[in-house]
Order: structure tokens, then sequence, then C-alpha cells
């Protein structure tokens, strides 16, 4: 009896043995995939400002800024699958309603932020979703700022990849998010007759060749 009964406990320390071992093999494959660099992060690598990591769940947020360089606010732009999730959030801007529009060039150079190009229209449709020829892939709803100066907005643009896909958002030169001074009408082309643009987010920027 006693024979069996140290037989048993010699397996089942052999049995402990072997699993702590497993563990440990475990333990050193994680932190070998770490130290080349393929562990990935809770964060998913991704600094909140400025990532450079884009696709599916990826976020980019970026200063929303006046001629004068002031900031007032800011505007981010999250891949999902087959759609793009953009939120501006603004707090110091005179009250009313304003045109808001991605467009095609990620500069944002002041006096009047033409650097950003026309609308983001890589279809070569006309402005305005009330145009029987519209719209550009880079219109969207009026922003309204309330009497404490904040307003924002998150408006899922749908079929377009962040980075990749046949017209993706932020290709080789960027996009931008420009603020007009007045209203759009969502259907006088190219703009909605919303006048100048008054404040500019970078999104994605010019890639390095």
């Amino acid at each position: 009896m006693r024979t069996i009964m140290s037989l048993a406990l010699l397996g089942s320390a052999m049995t402990l043995a072997a699993c702590e071992a497993q563990n440990q093999e475990a333990a050193e494959d994680v932190l070998a995939m770490e130290n080349d660099g393929q562990a990935v992060p809770a964060n998913g690598g991704m600094e909140a400002m400025g990532a450079t990591s884009t696709g599916a769940g990826a976020l980019q947020t970026a200063a929303l800024r006046t001629a004068d360089g002031q900031q007032i606010g800011t505007a981010n732009v999250r891949g999902e699958l087959g759609s793009v999730v953009l939120t501006v959030d603004v707090n110091r801007m005179q009250p009313g309603t304003y045109g808001m529009h991605v467009h095609a060039v990620g500069k944002c150079e002041g006096p009047k932020f033409e650097s950003a190009g026309p609308h983001w229209n890589p279809e070569n449709k006309q402005h305005g979703t009330q145009n029987p020829q519209g719209a550009h892939a880079g219109d969207l709803e009026n922003l309204t700022i309330g009497q404490n100066g904040s307003g924002g907005a998150t408006l899922t643009l749908s079929g377009i990849e962040l980075d990749s896909g046949q017209n993706p958002l932020l290709d080789a030169d960027g996009a931008a998010l420009v603020i007009h001074a007045k209203a759009d009408d969502y259907r006088t082309d190219p703009s909605g007759n919303s006048g100048d643009r008054v404040a500019c987010a970078v999104l994605g920027g010019a890639k390095p060749s």
C-alpha cells in the first residue's frame, strides 16, 4: 500500500513539474516577442495625438486652429470596417451654424487655408447632399455652436477606408477638416455658399516619399 501511495505522489509531482515548465516556456515566448517588437500593447501602440498607425480601429487626433493659430478644438478620425468615424469637438467659437467639410490635402496654412485644396471628391461629383449630382465624399453636416461657444459632432463616412482601398481618406497627401464662416446650403457647387475657411485641422498630412 505504501509503495502504491508513493508512486501516486511521485506521479503528481512529475505532472506539476511539467505544467510549471510549460508555463515558463510560454512566458519566455511572450518576452521574446516583446523584445522583437512583435507584442501589441493594450492601447494598440498608438498615441492619442498624432498617431501614425491607421486602419480599422486606429485613431488620429489633430488640433483645430484658426488662421492666427488659436486652437479652438480638436478633430479626430477613426477607422472602422468599411467606414471612417469623424469626431469634431469645438470649445472656443462664436455661436452660430457653420459649414464643415473634409478637404483633399492635409495642409492648413493661413490665412485662408487654401492649401487644404478643394473638397475631398474622389468620385468627381458635385457639392451637396441635396444636389442631384452630389455629393462630395467630404461633404458633412453643418456644425452648430451654442451660446457657450461649444459644439461638436460625430459623423460616419460610409463606404470608405481610412488608409487603404481604392480611395482612402488618408492618401499620400492626407486630408484636412475645414470649418467655413457660414452655413452650407447642401446644394450649391462647389462649397454650398459656406464662405471663407475660418478653421482647419490636418488629418494625416503628407507622407514622406
